[in-house]
């Protein structure tokens, strides 16, 4: 895996050795552009999410084209992280993304409830994917409160400060049913969605069987026993 040349500092994130890295990933509409924003935990310490990584892919890119360029953010942590996809609006993303992730890849559609507690299995080529449920406000409340607490950390780096600047613009419209966030016209909340995706998944408790196939892809395999004149030997 791939961090920056910078002695360890407990709270810059660019210096953690991230065991599972995370990119969630939003894919953009109208005027929005798709994103990525990376990130992890350290062992010591895992109740803090640290954001190492905040990107805004090329706009214009959808499909393959878009899931290769996430591919590149992927090799940069050794093919080894786990991708958060949001499905919400282009359900077939998921065949291309699977396609180059494999089952390192969980899905999630955004809709007005839903803690991420539920899910459903989408057929993907020969296989299949989770896909969560999980509330836009949800997500939001989440990552606020953890901000609030001080279990997130962000790298310095460009693209933080319109980062905060899209979670400080957001607008909190109450309903009966409860809180509403919405984007104001001519403001974009696509960074803000992929940094409260991502801390949302690394919190979930079916976080460590998400992870399994990046464990398997490491762990030793278990010598063959050998048959015939060789086992004597």
């Amino acid at each position: 895996m791939i961090v920056d040349c910078k002695p360890f500092h407990p709270d810059d994130p660019s210096t953690w050795p991230l065991k599972y890295p995370v990119i969630a990933h939003d894919v953009g509409r109208s005027n929005d552009r798709s994103t990525a924003v990376v990130g992890g935990t350290i062992a010591y310490r895992p109740e803090v999410v640290g954001v190492q990584k905040i990107i805004e892919l090329p706009q214009h890119c959808y499909g393959s084209v878009l899931a290769s360029e996430l591919a590149i953010i992927d090799r940069q942590y050794d093919g080894d992280a786990l991708i958060i996809a949001d499905l919400t609006n282009d359900p077939t993303y998921a065949e291309a993304l699977f396609d180059l992730f494999g089952p390192r890849l969980i899905g999630i559609h955004i809709g007005p409830h839903g803690d991420g507690s539920n899910f459903e299995r989408r057929l993907v080529r020969n296989s299949a994917i989770p896909v969560y449920q999980v509330g836009r406000t949800y997500l939001f409340e989440r990552l606020l409160g953890d901000l609030r607490s001080n279990q997130i950390r962000f790298t310095e780096g460009p693209m933080t400060r319109p980062l905060y600047q899209q979670l400080n613009s957001l607008d909190v419209e109450h309903k009966p049913t409860g809180k509403f966030y919405k984007c104001l016209p001519g403001k974009h909340d696509d960074l803000a969605i992929s940094a409260a995706m991502l801390n949302w998944a690394i919190r979930h408790p079916h976080f460590p069987s998400w992870a399994r196939p990046i464990d398997d892809r490491h762990r030793p395999r278990a010598r063959g026993e050998k048959y015939g004149w060789g086992a004597f030997v």
